[in-house]
């Protein structure tokens, strides 16, 4: 593959000496040169090279600025300083602005000009990788936060070696206070009911079992929060059994266990009607069979029996209502 080589630099007898050495070392490349930084600039913009090579002492401005605005205009083409002496402090300067290596003029042969480009492209393709690495882990971040969101999860760990503990972001929503860790502190907030249950949990996780429980928990403005919190332990030494610390999730379930709360409420409501129907089924039928004739042979029988069976209806409305308080107030969400 033939590479595009830029060099900036305003010697004509050193741009000579370097196409030579260029040409003698093997490399396939086209090579264009400028003998300013301001022209250089200016062919940096309107074309793709794969390697620069820049001298340090240019008229006008000298090769630290021109590799101040090469980076400055997120341009990440290799650059490799020229230099007439070598001088430790500018080319500390030199690195630190972003060149990638740097050649003295008076070791220029092929040899080191071939190692120099061929070691230029090596980091650039691996700075390459690394961007399309860190990309992708932030896409995968944001996609875990995203879906951490959506499903209300978030991951916790408690470190033993060094007494630190740990939170996702999403985590601390579902706890509405970062300062609730560790365990002593979070307890305070979890309904007393299930604090033996919490305890007796990660007491069975510090001796190696993983754990899965439901807990209620005091958030703000007197809400209780229904949670699921999951965790294992990560051995120091397997041998011994020596935990390091503890891993795990935390997930706000608090509208999963309403939605079953009110499916059971609604189940309890249906079946209180059935037996209140079943009630008033029962009672028509017997109404049908023995006070009927007994009603048919009065004066006015048809508004009798009419107002009779109309009290019934009413009379079994209340009861509706009561049987199905009854009902729902038997219900649990556990």
């Amino acid at each position: 593959m033939e590479l595009n080589i830029l060099i900036i630099d305003d010697s004509p007898d050193d741009i000579f000496f370097f196409t030579r050495a260029l040409k003698d070392s093997g490399i396939s490349a086209k090579m264009m040169s400028n003998m300013d930084g301001k022209s250089g600039l200016n062919s940096i913009r309107e074309n793709r090279f794969d390697c620069i090579f820049l001298d340090y002492v240019l008229p006008g401005m000298d090769g630290l600025e021109v590799l101040t605005t090469i980076r400055s205009q997120h341009i990440d083409t290799p650059v490799i300083m020229l230099t007439g002496q070598h001088d430790e402090q500018m080319i500390v300067k030199l690195m630190q602005q972003g060149a990638t290596d740097y050649l003295p003029k008076h070791a220029l042969n092929p040899e080191s000009l071939r190692i120099c480009i061929e070691n230029s492209q090596k980091l650039y393709l691996m700075q390459v990788e690394k961007q399309k690495a860190e990309e992708s882990l932030r896409i995968s971040e944001a996609r875990l936060a995203e879906a951490q969101n959506i499903g209300r999860i978030g991951n916790w760990e408690h470190d033993f070696v060094n007494n630190t503990h740990f939170l996702s972001e999403e985590a601390q929503k579902i706890i509405e206070d970062h300062s609730l860790f560790p365990f002593k502190n979070f307890s305070k907030k979890i309904y007393h009911e299930d604090f033996e249950i919490l305890r007796e949990t990660m007491r069975n996780l510090k001796n190696g079992y993983p754990i899965e429980i439901n807990i209620r928990f005091h958030a703000s403005f007197n809400r209780i929060k229904y949670l699921n919190v999951k965790g294992c332990v990560v051995l120091e030494n397997h041998h011994n059994m020596e935990i390091k610390k503890i891993v795990g999730t935390i997930q706000d379930i608090t509208e999963l266990k309403n939605a079953i709360l009110d499916t059971k409420k609604a189940t309890a409501k249906n079946k209180a009607t059935s037996i209140v129907l079943g009630l008033a089924i029962l009672i028509f039928l017997l109404s049908e069979a023995v006070l009927d004739p007994v009603i048919d042979s009065l004066t006015a029988s048809l508004m009798i029996s009419l107002s009779f069976k109309g009290g019934i209806a009413m009379a079994l409305k209340p009861i509706e209502v009561i049987l199905e308080k009854l009902m729902v107030s038997k219900v649990s969400i556990t």
